[in-house]
């Protein structure tokens, strides 16, 4: 008989409800993890799984909205809003270009270089234990850039974040193709940063709810929670499509889908789904060695055991899973640019994600007033799989009653 009470349900199956239930249940706590598909089935399913302490700036940065725009009215271009009336986007917007100014770069960028370096050493922790069963790999990233400007403005950027603690190799176009002789001659230059590394990242969340299961947690699939039910100050129940469970805290952690579960309860959070797109191919000969960033088309392309796998695409469509064609012919097409040398690729897997964006660029962490027993957990947009360990670990902190300290006001799920 399925257990009905537990100290912490967590409604949401992605890499960041099952490092909660794997950090909670650590703890010795009682979890159970809600999710409406199986675990990992979302945008933790096939993205590049990429682990970036290096990437400091958020999404909101002087000049982006600039840049946007230039690739706005492109059917191939890497970013796409498609517009449409709701109150809801248009708000998310002004807060998004509120936030694009150097005072708000800088506080991200502190902020990021802390989450960043503590997940890191989260998941070298946890890869000690079964780094091998997906594929863990800190070896590095290699940006390419094919535009001169662009390049520039890169170590013009790299420099900024190096007083935060990061550092990044620069390399010509010839120390590129040395260390990479996939590059193709059109790349002028690349960034190597040391400090970074990949995971097959659903072999990643699936081997952490095997080890939250040994610590405790269960898991329940193919189980939507569509209602919770309140009283006072309090979730009393969270109603599934099996049945209803109890729990003293309750924590939302169901990405995209974030804002449906807390409007219920009053409360707005403006999380943007923000769909991406990835194909994965058969491994090959040719394939590069390290992942790679192809910043001008935004376009990663991370190496697997047996796998190549290309990702890319920030589109703002709202809960639209469609597969637009041209977007998946702009990512191969881009990526050829680059690295004109790879081989016949046989293709293996067309998927699609939502990734959750705020628009100040910064996670939504902590409890979720008025409500005395509800946390928060989201909005990691293309960090997720990287900010993973240490959002599980801070939040169930918060859960026994913890401080994070000056962290709690940055990321808190009130401040909007």
């Amino acid at each position: 008989m399925q257990q009905r009470k537990s100290d912490v349900i967590v409604i949401g199956g992605g890499v960041i409800g099952v490092a909660i239930a794997y950090y909670t249940a650590s703890q010795g706590a009682s979890v159970l993890v809600v999710d409406k598909n199986e675990i990992a089935s979302g945008s933790s399913h096939g993205n590049a799984g990429l682990l970036v302490p290096s990437h400091c700036n958020p999404l909101p940065t002087p000049g982006v909205i600039a840049q946007g725009l230039r690739y706005l009215f492109d059917p191939e271009g890497p970013f796409y809003i498609r517009f449409r009336l709701q109150a809801e986007l248009a708000r998310w917007l002004w807060k998004f270009y509120r936030s694009c100014n150097e005072k708000h770069l800088y506080h991200s960028i502190g902020i990021f270089r802390k989450l960043g370096d503590e997940s890191m050493e989260l998941h070298r922790q946890l890869a000690e234990s079964g780094g091998d069963d997906y594929q863990y790999s800190q070896s590095g990233i290699l940006s390419l850039f094919t535009n001169e400007d662009a390049f520039k403005e890169a170590r013009e950027d790299a420099a900024k974040v190096k007083g935060c603690g990061s550092e990044s190799v620069v390399l010509s176009g010839d120390d590129v193709r040395d260390l990479e002789p996939v590059a193709g001659p059109q790349v002028v230059g690349g960034l190597l940063a040391k400090t970074d590394g990949s995971i097959e990242p659903l072999s990643f969340v699936k081997w952490l709810a095997k080890e939250a299961e040994q610590r405790g947690a269960l898991f329940l699939t193919d189980t939507e929670a569509f209602w919770l039910k309140t009283d006072r100050r309090r979730v009393t129940k969270v109603v599934t499509t099996r049945g209803e469970f109890e729990a003293d805290q309750v924590v939302l952690a169901s990405g995209a889908w974030l804002p449906l579960l807390a409007a219920q309860l009053g409360v707005r959070i403006p999380v943007e789904p923000a769909k991406g797109y990835s194909m994965t191919y058969g491994a090959s000969e040719g394939d590069p060695k390290i992942p790679l960033l192809l910043e001008e088309a935004r376009v990663a392309v991370t190496p697997f055991d047996q796998t190549l796998r290309l990702a890319g695409t920030l589109e703002l469509s709202g809960l639209d899973l469609e597969i637009r064609r041209e977007r998946l012919k702009a990512i191969e097409t881009q990526t050829y640019r680059y690295l004109p040398k790879l081989g016949g690729l046989e293709i293996k897997e067309i998927w699609r994600g939502l990734r959750p964006c705020t628009p100040d660029g910064l996670p939504v962490l902590g409890r979720l007033r008025p409500w005395s027993n509800v946390f928060v957990a989201g909005g990691h947009a293309t960090k997720g799989m990287s900010l993973g360990p240490v959002t599980g670990k801070y939040l169930s902190r918060m859960l026994a009653g913890e401080s994070i300290g000056m962290l709690e006001r940055s990321l808190s799920p009130n401040r909007f």
